[in-house]
C-alpha cells in the first residue's frame, strides 16, 4: 500500500463509503441529545416562515459557542428535509473528523499515514451517539489546526493569526473543542521551543488563543443560566465501579469484544506516549502531543462527570487524548518487514471495524422501533406538545450501564423530533442560554402549565416506577392531567395499561403503535348538581386530580330544571377519577357539600356516559 500511487486514495476512498454507509443502515440513529438539537436547527431554520409557531414561544441568540451543528446540518435540513437531511450532516461530521485524523497523521510524519486509518472508525466516537454533534463537529475542526501547527514549527506573526482565527472559529463551533485543541497545541509549542525561549513562546501561544479564550470567558459569564437546569447540579461524579464499567464503550461504543480490544490499544498507546516523553531521542512533535494524550485520557477518567449545567465533561476529554495516544505511535521506526505490513493490516481493522457497526447501528434503532415508526407517520400536531417518556427506551429492561452505548437514553429527547417532523412547540427544547443554545424562552409567552422535569425524570427511572403498579399510575395520572392543557401529547415507552390510563383520561389517538402514542385531549364534563334553594350564594369550585389542581375559586354559572337542583356544568375536566370542591365561603357553617369527604371534596369517576356528581346541602 506505500508504494502504489493510487493505494491510500483508493483506501481513504473505501473507508469514506463504508463510513457514510453506518449513518444511511438505518432510517434514524438513536442518539441521547440529538433529537433536541435537531428541534433546535429546523426551528432556527424555519422561524420565520409564514405561520411558523415558533416564536410565540421563543427569541433568538446568537448561539456563539455552539453553534457547528447549525453550519452542518441547516443547509442540509433546508434542502433535504429533516431526515436525508440529518444523516447527510452526520455523514459529513463523522467525514471532516475522519480526514482531520488523517490529515494529523501525515502532518506528523508521512509514514503515520497508516495510523491516520483508524480515523474513520475513531470518528464513530461516544459524543456522535450521544448527541454532542457541535463538539463532534468541533473536534473535527481540530485535527486540522493541528495539523496545520505541526506543519508550522516555527510560524510567522501571519501564520499564527492563520491558527488563531482557526482556533476562533473552532470555539464558535463549540468552545469545549477549541479548549482542548488549545490545551494540546500548548504542550505541542512547549515541547518544540528550545528550553531558554520556552516561556516567550508560551506568552505567543496564548496571543494565538486569545480570541477564542474570549469566547470561553463570555460562555462560563453566562453559565449561571443552566445552572437551574434539570439534571445540570455541579461537580457530580459517577460511582467508580460504574465509571470502570462504561470505560471501554465511552472508548469505543458497540460489541463489548471489540470495545475491549480498542481499550487495550489505546491504553497501551497511552503507555508508550508516556515513556517515549522521557527520551531525549523522540522528536518534539511526539513528545509534546503525547504528554497532550497522556493528560486528557487522565482527565476524562478522573475529572467530575458533571460540571454546572453540563453533563458528561469529562468523556469529553476521550475523542481527543484517544486520537494523540494513536497518532504519536512511530509506526515509521519499525523493521521494514513489518512496516511494509502496517498499512495493509490497518486498513482491513478500519474497514473489519466499520463493517461491525452495520449490525449495530441496526440494534441500536431495536432499542425504540414503535417511537422511529411514529416519525414518519401520517400526523399532524399544532400547538403546545406535551412528551411523555416512560422508559430509556422500549424493552422491557434496558441497563443504561452495560449498554452498547453507555448512559445513552434514546427516547428522553424524541419528544423534539416528534415535533420536528410532525409539527408543535415541545417541551424540553434547548433554549434557555444565549452562549450555546439558539433561543431564549420568551418572557411573555403564553405557555401551559408545566411538569417538573426534573421530579417526573427521577421518578420515572426510579426502581419503583418499574415495579410499583400504585406508584407508576400515580405519576402517569399527574402527567395526564398536566397534559389537558397541551394540543398534543406524545407518549412513549409505554406499556398497554399506561396506553389505557391515558385513553381513559379523556385522550384519543391520532396513531398508535405499540409502545408509542400520539393523542389529544377531548374532555369530559361534569354535571355537578346542587339543591335549587343552596344556591344563593352560588358555590366557588375547585378541581384537582391527584396532587395536581386544575381549578381553584372558578365561578360557573349554572342552569335550572324541573327536577329542583341547580346544575353546574364543569368542563373541561379529565376523564377517570377526579375531585371537586364545591365551597361556599360565606356561609362558615356550612362550607362544604354535606356528602364531602374531611378536606370538602366530592369523588368521581367521570366518563363520557356518567358524568353527575351530586352536593347534598341543608
Amino acid at each position: 500500500m506505500q508504494k502504489g500511487r493510487w493505494r491510500y486514495p483508493t483506501a481513504l476512498v473505501v473507508l469514506s463509503a463504508l463510513l457514510v454507509g453506518t449513518f444511511w443502515i438505518v432510517p434514524y440513529l438513536p442518539t441521547n441529545d440529538g433529537p433536541a438539537w435537531v428541534f433546535a436547527t429546523h426551528a432556527e431554520n424555519h422561524y420565520s416562515d409564514p405561520g411558523a409557531p415558533y416564536s410565540a414561544w421563543f427569541v433568538p441568540a446568537p448561539e456563539f459557542a455552539s453553534r457547528g451543528l447549525t453550519l452542518f446540518y441547516a443547509p442540509f435540513e433546508g434542502w433535504l428535509g429533516w431526515d436525508r437531511g440529518l444523516r447527510a450532516a452526520l455523514s459529513s461530521m463523522a467525514l471532516l473528523s475522519a480526514w482531520g485524523f488523517f490529515f494529523l497523521a501525515r502532518a506528523i510524519h508521512p509514514d503515520r499515514r497508516a495510523v491516520g486509518l483508524l480515523g474513520f472508525p475513531l470518528a464513530l466516537s461516544w459524543s456522535m451517539y450521544m448527541g454532542f454533534w457541535s463538539f463532534a463537529i468541533a473536534t473535527g475542526l481540530g485535527f486540522f489546526v493541528l495539523a496545520l501547527a505541526v506543519r508550522l514549527p516555527e510560524p510567522t506573526w501571519k501564520q499564527r493569526a492563520l491558527l488563531s482565527a482557526l482556533l476562533l472559529g473552532q470555539a464558535v463551533a463549540h468552545v469545549f473543542g477549541a479548549v482542548l485543541t488549545g490545551s494540546a497545541l500548548v504542550f505541542l509549542r512547549m515541547a518544540q521551543a528550545p528550553r531558554g525561549k520556552r516561556l516567550s513562546e508560551l506568552g505567543r501561544v496564548a496571543l494565538t488563543g486569545l480570541p477564542a479564550f474570549a469566547v470561553l470567558v463570555a460562555c462560563v459569564a453566562l453559565a449561571h443560566d443552566l445552572a437551574g437546569a434539570p439534571l445540570a447540579q455541579g461537580g457530580t461524579r459517577l460511582p467508580w465501579p460504574n465509571a470502570l464499567a462504561i470505560l471501554p464503550r465511552t472508548i469505543a461504543p458497540g460489541p463489548l469484544g471489540r470495545s475491549l480490544l480498542v481499550t487495550l490499544a489505546v491504553v497501551s498507546a497511552a503507555a508508550l506516549a508516556a515513556i517515549r516523553a522521557r527520551r531525549r531521542a523522540t522528536n518534539a512533535t511526539d513528545r509534546g502531543l503525547g504528554v497532550a494524550a497522556v493528560l486528557l485520557l487522565l482527565a476524562a477518567v478522573f475529572a467530575p462527570f458533571q460540571i454546572t449545567g453540563w453533563q458528561a465533561f469529562s468523556e469529553r476529554f476521550f475523542p481527543l487524548g484517544i486520537a494523540l495516544a494513536f497518532l504519536v505511535v512511530p509506526v515509521e521506526q519499525l523493521r521494514p518487514a513489518v512496516r511494509r505490513v502496517t498499512a495493509p493490516l490497518l486498513f482491513a481493522l478500519a474497514a473489519l471495524w466499520l463493517g461491525t457497526t452495520y449490525p449495530f447501528h441496526v440494534r441500536l434503532t431495536k432499542l425504540c422501533p414503535d417511537a422511529i415508526a411514529g416519525l414518519f407517520a401520517p400526523v399532524r400536531m399544532h400547538g403546545a406538545v406535551m412528551p411523555v417518556i416512560l422508559g430509556a427506551t422500549e424493552l422491557p429492561v434496558y441497563n443504561r450501564t452495560d449498554a452498547e452505548v453507555p448512559l445513552m437514553d434514546p427516547l428522553i429527547h424524541m419528544g423534539c423530533l416528534y415535533a420536528t417532523a410532525h409539527g408543535g412547540l415541545p417541551l424540553g427544547s434547548f433554549a434557555g442560554n444565549v452562549a450555546v443554545h439558539p433561543f431564549t424562552e420568551r418572557l411573555d409567552a403564553q405557555r401551559p402549565p408545566e411538569p417538573d422535569f426534573g421530579r417526573y425524570y427521577e421518578a420515572i427511572n426510579s426502581h419503583a416506577f418499574h415495579h410499583d403498579a400504585l406508584f407508576r399510575h400515580k405519576i402517569e395520572d399527574e402527567l395526564a392531567t398536566f397534559g389537558v392543557f397541551y394540543d398534543a401529547v406524545v407518549v412513549l415507552g409505554a406499556r398497554p395499561d399506561d396506553l389505557a390510563l391515558w385513553r381513559e383520561r379523556g385522550y384519543v389517538a391520532d396513531w398508535a403503535e405499540g409502545t408509542a402514542l400520539v393523542a389529544h385531549f377531548e374532555p369530559c364534563s361534569v354535571d355537578f348538581t346542587v339543591p335549587r334553594s343552596a344556591v344563593s350564594p352560588a358555590p366557588t369550585f375547585d378541581l384537582h386530580v391527584g396532587d395536581i389542581g386544575l381549578w381553584s375559586g372558578v365561578h360557573v354559572p349554572f342552569v335550572d330544571r324541573d327536577d329542583g337542583l341547580a346544575h353546574f356544568k364543569l368542563t373541561p375536566v379529565p376523564c377517570g377519577d377526579v375531585a371537586v370542591r364545591a365551597h361556599w365561603d360565606a356561609t362558615p357553617g356550612e362550607r362544604f357539600c354535606l356528602n364531602a369527604n374531611a378536606a370538602g371534596d366530592l369523588l368521581g369517576k367521570v366518563t363520557r356516559s356518567s358524568s353527575v356528581l351530586a352536593c347534598e346541602r341543608h
